[in-house]
């Protein structure tokens, strides 16, 4: 999608001034005055047999059996319950006699003062930082987890969770089979520039989007195979704010050899993306080599809905997508999980002399071409399998129909575009939400195929900085709690900051300056971070691949604005709360079979925050005996919250 059509937000920023030499330093987890966390109770509610009515309303349309299921499993697994509550609680008790200090102040749920000896963080990853002062925690780990967030029209009310007295909300083990993949995001067309940057400001910058410990931590990435754009036809592409989107192809002109020197910024960008721990890469286009194309201009056709892809050339485009993967993976060892063959091809809106490089399909046309593609993949045995559709979710759901079982049955997974427009015909955007994405995961069921958000932005959201960044959280927890995503990838992860391109910081994490690319020396790096990039680490790291989604189960659609993921080898429980309001409101929470893991070890409880005033900050940390089975909290205004629970197994 194109960021700078829309009009510019107010955010409140921080900025980072950095010159060529100097070294960027990872920004500190702070621990902050107001922990807003109560523990109700001390023993694990094992026993719980929560209301079939507290179900998300779009999980049992979606599933009708799942209540008949619930209630089968409770019954058959009721003496496994009993004597896991039994071991439970004797493990409690020993532990709590162990260590009488740690057990009261569990029981009273007060966290202790900022300088108390024993409240010690450290990095997930990287042991050793010390940021509660003058104690050893190389050997502890610390778990940065936080969640996932949702996407909202702009004219939704606020207000989701609603009730009388505080929100109750019951977190059980996931009945979907969900595996979390990851977060990520797209390097068109930011790692264009970044490329050619000196290594130390582009190690800097690496490290803020790829590495655990500095920055967020992403591990997807997708790579934009370029379509050789011919500037000569589209002057608009020709300045320092839009030249890094004409990506260059591998093969300039039709009776022309391979050029493998060409787009060399991008690929240097994804080889220090891989290096910090990217562990699955993705390629797409956007749109065929211009000598490919009806226009002669990668931008589109010659209207709206009128591909540009040749009669002709069909074969030869997937030959070229097929001969790029091919030579990433002997030569540059990145073998590609999937290949995109088109980029919101359905929607028709792609034509010449546009800002960016697109091409139309029909229904009939983009399967022609995705099956070429595949069978292109297959024939040089490369690993790599052909996804679809990359377009908007009411796109994807209204046009899945003309698609052949054929064509599905090809696909590794269905990717789609999390943009959606406010609805004008309805009084209730959150049910249309709702409505619209559990559609898309019965598509995705019915396929037996897995469901990635390609890519998603702050389309149509007002509003300052952390609107939009709160905005950005809750569209992931709906991608995951309603339409059952695996992955989440954000489109436009940095801007290029200009007099032009005043709207860059809605949709970049952080922007630097941008200069023309000819230009070989790079201006020294003036760093705007948005809100959204906090927010983003803190996902990312509170729910790493291999996670796994829980059930959030309440009957006033906080599952909208509250998500919760368990790690089965890392051992923790991490919970999300969004909050949209300006005022905060109380939430009751209770587990259904948890318990710890280590029983020689304490359960450990963090809780962190982004909010106007808070980036990612450490709000407090306690120690446990068990894990509580119930506690309330309260979400900040405004706010992001993750509390995360360590030693922590699923009964």
């Amino acid at each position: 999608m194109d960021p700078h059509h829309r009009s510019a937000a107010s955010p409140s920023e921080r900025r980072l001034r950095l010159g060529v030499s100097s070294a960027l330093k990872p920004f500190a987890l702070r621990p902050s005055a107001s922990p807003h966390f109560r523990l109700t109770s001390g023993a694990n509610h094992l026993r719980d047999r929560r209301s079939l009515r507290q179900l998300p309303p779009g999980l049992l349309r979606s599933y009708p059996f799942l209540p008949h299921l619930i209630l089968l499993l409770l019954l058959s697994h009721a003496p496994y319950y009993s004597a896991a509550a039994a071991t439970s609680a004797a493990t409690a008790a020993a532990a709590a006699a162990a260590t009488a200090a740690a057990a009261t102040a569990a029981a009273t749920a007060v966290y202790p003062s900022r300088d108390a000896g024993h409240v010690t963080f450290t990095s997930a990853n990287h042991g050793g930082e010390n940021v509660s002062g003058g104690v050893d925690t190389s050997a502890r780990r610390v778990l940065t987890e936080p969640t996932v967030a949702s996407l909202t029209p702009a004219n939704e009310i606020l207000q989701v969770c609603r009730s009388a007295g505080p929100a109750a909300i019951t977190i059980s083990p996931d009945l979907n089979g969900q595996t979390w993949r990851g977060w990520g995001t797209s390097l068109a067309w930011f790692a264009n520039y970044i490329g050619k940057l000196p290594p130390e400001q582009l190690n800097q910058i690496l490290d803020l989007l790829f590495d655990p410990s500095s920055g967020i931590g992403l591990n997807l990435a997708r790579y934009l195979i370029g379509g050789s754009y011919n500037l000569t036809n589209s002057p608009r592409f020709d300045t320092a704010d839009w030249e890094s989107r004409a990506i260059p192809g591998y093969r300039p002109s039709k009776t022309g050899p391979y050029d493998w020197t060409r787009d060399w910024r991008q690929r240097k960008v994804l080889e220090g993306a891989i290096a910090r721990g990217v562990d699955e890469v993705d390629a797409i286009v956007y749109s065929p080599p211009w000598w490919m194309t009806i226009t002669g201009d990668t931008s589109g056709g010659n209207a709206e809905g009128e591909t540009n892809l040749r009669p002709d050339s069909y074969g030869a485009y997937a030959d070229y997508m097929a001969d790029v993967v091919g030579r990433f993976r002997s030569h540059w060892n990145v073998t590609f999980a999937t290949m995109n063959p088109a980029n919101e091809a359905l929607e028709g809106w792609w034509v010449k002399g546009g800002r960016q490089e697109g091409c139309n399909f029909n229904a009939a046309q983009l399967e022609r071409l995705t099956l070429a593609v595949a069978a292109a993949l297959r024939r040089r045995n490369l690993g790599t399998q052909v996804a679809g559709f990359d377009s908007f979710v009411g796109a994807t759901l209204g046009k899945q129909h003309r698609f052949t079982a054929r064509l599905k049955s090809s696909l590794k997974r269905i990717n789609v575009h999390q943009y959606v427009p406010p609805p004008s015909n309805t009084t209730d955007p959150r049910e249309y939400i709702e409505n619209l994405y559990v559609g898309m995961a019965r598509m995705a069921i019915g396929l037996g195929k897995d469901v990635w958000v390609s890519e998603v932005g702050p389309m149509w959201v007002g509003g300052g900085d952390i609107d939009v960044a709160l905005f950005m959280a809750r569209s992931a927890i709906q991608a995951i709690n309603i339409m059952g995503a695996s992955a989440w990838i954000y489109w436009q992860a940095i801007n290029g900051a200009s007099a032009t391109n005043r709207n860059a910081i809605k949709w970049g994490l952080f922007t630097i300056p941008f200069n023309r690319l000819s230009n070989e020396t790079a201006p020294p790096l003036d760093i705007v971070f948005s809100k959204k990039f906090f927010v983003l680490k803190q996902l990312a790291q509170g729910s790493p691949r291999g996670s796994h989604p829980l059930q959030v189960d309440a009957g006033n659609g906080c599952h909208h604005c509250v998500a919760a993921f368990y790690h089965p080898t890392r051992q923790f429980v991490s919970i999300f709360i969004v909050n949209q309001q300006d005022t905060s409101y109380d939430l009751d929470f209770s587990f259904v079979s948890f318990g710890r893991f280590d029983p020689e070890s304490l359960c450990q409880m963090e809780m962190w925050r982004t909010s106007p005033t808070e980036d990612a900050s450490l709000i407090a940390s306690q120690s446990y005996a068990d894990m509580p089975g119930s506690f309330s909290a309260t979400a900040l205004g405004l706010s992001i919250t993750s509390i995360v629970f360590s030693n922590v197994t699923w009964m």
